[in-house]
């Protein structure tokens, strides 16, 4: 990044760190005002002057979030992403800035509604290594788009599991699953051992792809028959993370996930089992119109809990 872009980001990061509590005066804020301002800086073709519009954008979506009226903090018309939890307590909205080079900027917030907190989430741009161990919070997450949260709990703690897009660059985009949770000061953080894989436990998952592919990852609800499990856990009926099986489009480009792309109607899934979610391969997803129950191919084969090796 220049070093304009770097100093604007300082800036910003030094004023707006940590939960902002303050409320702002909502006079002269409007969803029409914040739609223009957002269109008006994805047309600029100056990276420092759409980074310092963006400033601007960011500041009068905290005096909206922060006003308490309902025609503003729903931000419905502002074409900015907005995720919520089943259960109300918490909104993440992202938005991302792309730059000449094709690279992504990232900046949002956290509105807690249980806290009566807004938290920051700074403006940052996407790590070229994402750690899938690493505990990050508000103010150093690495960034994306949530356009998905996943209520589930361990014990009496909330977990909130996160969908997540992330261009990183002109050749390769990735989407996550990432985890919110809250420490006892109150604080978010990100990062969380609940993901099963044949790698051992991690605390996200990050899945690289070519940018010109169209790569899936969703939560619905699909049946399975779980093999190596107790009789009364095989079958299972729930929501379950879904994606594309991926493979390099040329197997000389093993492992530079630029390459990657969807290999065609395979899908496996993270299944949530005894408090994690637990990678599970070959899940046969179903389409909307669902089979007829009882038919022949309403039948569901029998799928290892835990990944088998493809050699």
């Amino acid at each position: 990044m220049s070093k304009k872009i770097t100093a604007a980001i300082l800036i910003m990061v030094i004023l707006l760190s940590g939960p902002l509590k303050a409320r702002l005066p909502s006079a002269g804020v409007s969803q029409a005002e914040l739609s223009a301002l957002l269109d008006s800086l994805r047309k600029i073709r100056s990276d420092s002057a759409r980074l310092n519009l963006n400033e601007v954008f960011f500041h009068k979506v905290y005096t909206a979030l922060s006003s308490g009226v309902p025609a503003l903090t729903n931000l419905d018309s502002v074409n900015i992403t907005k995720a919520g939890t089943e259960d109300g307590r918490i909104r993440i909205i992202t938005w991302n800035i792309q730059q000449n080079n094709g690279e992504n900027l990232y900046c949002g917030f956290i509105s807690d509604q249980q806290q009566q907190k807004i938290f920051l989430l700074n403006i940052r741009k996407s790590e070229p290594v994402l750690d899938e161990n690493q505990v990050f919070n508000s103010g150093n997450w690495p960034g994306g788009i949530v356009y998905k949260i996943i209520d589930r709990k361990m014990g009496n703690q909330a977990r909130y599991t996160l969908l997540v897009w992330d261009g990183l660059n002109r050749r390769e985009s990735r989407k996550y699953l990432d985890v919110l949770t809250f420490d006892k000061q109150g604080n978010p953080a990100f990062g969380s051992g609940i993901f099963k894989t044949r790698d051992g436990i991690k605390n996200r998952i990050v899945i690289g792809y070519s940018s010109g592919a169209s790569f899936t990852v969703s939560y619905t609800k699909q049946k399975v028959v779980l093999s190596g499990v107790r009789k009364s856990q095989r079958n299972v009926n729930d929501h379950m993370i879904v994606f594309d099986r991926l493979v390099p489009m040329n197997p000389e480009l093993e492992g530079q996930r630029w390459s990657y792309v969807p290999v065609g109607n395979t899908h496996d899934a993270f299944i949530w089992f005894n408090g994690f979610w637990t990678l599970t391969e070959d899940i046969q997803a179903k389409n909307e119109a669902s089979p007829a129950p009882g038919s022949k191919k309403d039948k569901k084969p029998e799928m290892g809990l835990f990944p088998r090796n493809r050699d």
